[in-house]
């Protein structure tokens, strides 16, 4: 009979990780690790700490800590997919039907296009739509896809939110239209993009990070908001958002470039920019170029609107001269457009932020007439902007159509409004998926009919692969 001693004093005979695990640890071993935790936390927060002021003193060492430290902020974005852009009080707007409607029974005017960009909830992307007025027939769509967009990006620019370079996040913030039905695009503090009908990339523009609106001269070249990765501001560390005010030729190339806050620095309105410790000043949303001359612009200057200084300003860049600044009575205003020879109008939020990231609202948002002529200032939809009850925290947009008539956009309700001269709603339309949520809207345009027409002819042309 064998003999099973052998065996069964190996079967009996603890394994490596039994040992390890069980194994007895001197006391000053346990210190000494516990001190060696310590000094690696603290080692790693100063890192963290280091980047996050972007003094980079610790060099790669800081943005690799940063990185690790933003892993459970990114993994929370990214798999609460896109909540960010659900409209939190979607039920505010249950009353209103889904996309268009006419409460009147049918819109009277005026004709022409309407190019909007919106987030689809169901579809889990941004769409960009030509509608034909006055019935909003949808005439033609755009689906960039986002992927192949940013596989040509070789700079990312420093303030970009990568974690929305996907298709379910990339959105293409106010749309312009060229005349063979190419679109320039971005996100907010994306590279520019030209696309063709077809959605696929034309050229890429990566010097800056563009950003907020996109409106045509008077020679068809492109003026817009745009973020410098690195400041030439002195005294201010990394996160300070220097905006440059950027002409871009439909080419794709920088045709001028000026630093908002060196302007304002330059002009002696230091005390615009530096009063309150602030790493974005300015917030330029809306550069606007005058077409043709008038007593008090001339063909080439520009508007500009300054959300966080609640301030709009008349700029020549031929000269480099500030022609007109004002601050308020708007506040945190977005775009500013030119009605006719003396008078602009302004997009007033109306929104105070009296504690951090909680907007108030002493009454509705409006849209403020000022009369270069006079002085003074008109709110003309008054009356209809409080009824139905606008409160733009961010964003917002007003058109004045040629019939008279007002196209508001509020883009963070995911809602659009059209009210005819007599301020009764002529048309209205909601963002609503299947879910029941409305999702936010990236800014209108109108295009008149003569325009629009020679586009759509153009898109009909047009033949893409399914």
């Amino acid at each position: 009979m064998a003999d099973r001693s052998s065996d069964k004093l190996e079967t009996e005979r603890p394994g490596l990780i039994e040992r390890i695990l069980f194994a007895r640890v001197e006391l000053w071993v346990v210190a000494v690790l516990a001190l060696t935790g310590c000094l690696l936390a603290i080692g790693f927060g100063a890192a963290v700490l280091d980047a996050e002021r972007e003094d980079f003193q610790f060099g790669s060492v800081s943005r690799a800590a940063l990185t690790v430290a933003e892993i459970p902020q990114t993994a929370k974005r990214i798999l609460t997919g896109n909540n960010d852009l659900r409209v939190p009080n979607s039920d505010r707007l249950r009353a209103i039907p889904t996309g268009w409607s006419f409460p009147s029974g049918r819109m009277t005017g005026p004709n022409g296009y309407i190019l909007t960009s919106r987030y689809d909830g169901t579809d889990k992307r941004q769409k960009i739509e030509l509608l034909a007025l006055p019935e909003m027939r949808l005439v033609y769509r755009w689906t960039p896809n986002a992927h192949d967009l940013l596989k040509s990006v070789t700079h990312i620019p420093h303030f970009a939110e990568t974690t929305n370079w996907s298709d379910a996040r990339f959105r293409e913030y106010h749309p312009w239209i060229e005349q063979n039905g190419d679109l320039i695009v971005k996100d907010y503090d994306s590279p520019l993009f030209r696309i063709n009908p077809c959605s696929k990339l034309v050229w890429i523009l990566q010097d800056a990070g563009y950003h907020h609106s996109t409106e045509a001269d008077a020679s068809g070249n492109l003026w817009i908001p745009a973020v410098a990765d690195k400041s030439t501001i002195e005294g201010v560390n990394g996160n300070f958002r220097e905006d440059l005010i950027n002409k871009i030729s439909p080419a794709g190339k920088v045709l001028f470039s000026r630093s908002l806050a060196r302007i304002l620095i330059d002009h002696g309105y230091a005390n615009l920019l530096f009063t309150l410790p602030a790493d974005d000043p300015t917030h330029l949303n809306d550069i606007q170029p005058v077409i043709s001359d008038g007593p008090y612009w001339k063909r080439g200057d520009l508007f500009l609107s300054m959300r966080n200084i609640s301030t709009v300003m008349l700029y020549r860049p031929s000269t480099d001269q500030i022609l007109w600044i004002k601050r308020g009575p708007w506040i945190a205003q977005h775009d500013v457009d030119i009605l006719d020879d003396h008078r602009i109008s302004v997009y007033d939020n109306g929104v105070q932020e009296r504690a951090p990231r909680k907007p108030y609202f002493s009454e509705a948002s409006q849209v403020m007439i000022y009369d270069f002529a006079t002085g003074k200032i008109s709110l003309p939809f008054d009356g209809p902007m409080k009824r139905y009850d606008f409160r733009s925290w961010v964003e917002g947009l007003f058109t004045l159509m040629p019939d008279g008539s007002a196209l508001i956009e509020d883009p963070t309700a995911g809602r659009m409004v059209i009210f005819g001269r007599d301020g009764r709603v002529e048309a209205q339309y909601v963002n609503r998926a299947k879910d029941g949520a409305l999702y936010q809207l990236a800014w209108s345009r109108y295009i008149d009919k003569a325009r629009g027409d020679a586009i759509l002819s153009n898109l009909r042309k047009v033949k893409c692969n399914a």
